[in-house]
């Protein structure tokens, strides 16, 4: 907890045990929220209003889960997200615009969902309070990709609005519900990496099969193309060692199949070919290291050569495709402090 300043009252915050900062300055309030979510800026609409803001923030792996109140009647503009974001109204409605999708208008049975590569801006209603959802780009459309088995053809597209009510969302909500529970207890699950683990996968996997998106039909359909044997062989050499310096001829013998069968058969159930794979997952080995690693002490170019990339322009534009955001800003933000 940041600050603790005068004046600020009281009120059922969700995640209480995990304050950031509780303040009255507009300044702090815009830094704190800047550094768990996005930089943004806040007007306050009734000039004789005085703020009183809180913010909660826990960081699940690849989620960040916060509760965040302003106090009075506030309009947030934010910069172009890089995740997908979900504000949950706890009391209180909310008007909000993601890019040029649709408006919304949010209440607790209607919280509102917001997409990558746009800003949002959103008016809070006197005395509302939000939880606060943002869920990384690259976690969510690999787990996408799990689900249908394949690499996604086109962006994913998240509906503007989700329906609280229904039982997907209900069970959604419900694993929010028990990750506040872990996270108040001194000797819950969060102490365990597996446990905490298995709590980011329900909350990201629970969004896919809750909230209605442009893959949904696939999903419900079973869109898992078998994959032959050469192929799933392949990708599991190129999984376990994906810092060897494969090539398609070398894959293939090892598979036992010609390259162009393997290509072939590549293309045809995963959409991509072999050394798309291996350029893919040695982009998810380097981000998972520059999440870890302490800026002080390794530097993007020497991450990015370990695992072959040695062209720095062609690897920050392709990095930046797979996670929406720039390595930099990944080793920036990486060393969590909530």
């Amino acid at each position: 907890m940041r600050n603790g300043k005068a004046g600020v009252t009281d009120t059922r915050d969700r995640f209480h045990g995990r304050c950031v900062v509780r303040t009255v300055d507009l300044d702090e309030a815009l830094d704190a929220v800047g550094e768990v979510f996005l930089p943004h800026r806040v007007e306050v609409l009734d000039p004789a209003a005085a703020l009183d803001m809180q913010l909660n923030a826990l960081r699940l792996g690849d989620v960040t889960v916060g509760y965040l109140r302003y106090g009075p009647e506030v309009r947030m503009v934010t910069a172009e997200a890089s995740n997908y974001h979900v504000n949950i109204p706890l009391s209180g409605t909310t008007s909000s615009r993601s890019g040029r999708r649709e408006p919304v208008v949010s209440t607790p049975r209607r919280p509102a969902v917001f997409m990558p590569d746009a800003p949002a801006d959103i008016r809070w209603g006197a005395g509302s309070d939000q939880t606060c959802l943002m869920l990384e780009r690259h976690s969510v459309d690999r787990e996408l990709e799990k689900l249908l088995g394949h690499p996604l053809s086109r962006p994913l597209e998240f509906a503007v609005a989700m329906d609280s009510t229904t039982p997907a969302a209900t069970s959604w909500l419900a694993a929010l519900d028990v990750l506040e529970r872990e996270a108040e207890r001194p000797d819950g699950m969060l102490r365990f990496p597996a446990a905490a683990a298995h709590l980011q996968g329900l909350l990201i996997h629970g969004l896919l099969l809750a909230q209605p998106h442009n893959y949904s039909d696939d999903l419900r359909r079973g869109a898992v193309v078998p994959q032959p044997r050469a192929v799933r062989q392949a990708v599991e050499l190129i999984e376990d060692r994906p810092e060897h310096a494969w090539t398609i001829a070398e894959l293939a013998a090892a598979v036992a199949v010609s390259a162009r069968t393997l290509q072939e058969q590549f293309s045809r159930t995963l959409g991509i070919s072999p050394m798309t794979r291996l350029r893919d997952v040695r982009l998810d080995r380097i981000h998972a290291q520059l999440l870890a690693a302490d800026p002080s002490e390794v530097t993007v170019g020497s991450v990015a050569a370990r695992w072959a990339f040695l062209h720095p322009g062609r690897f920050a534009v392709a990095y930046k495709r797979r996670f929406g955001t720039s390595p930099s800003t990944t080793l920036r933000s990486g060393r969590g402090r909530y």
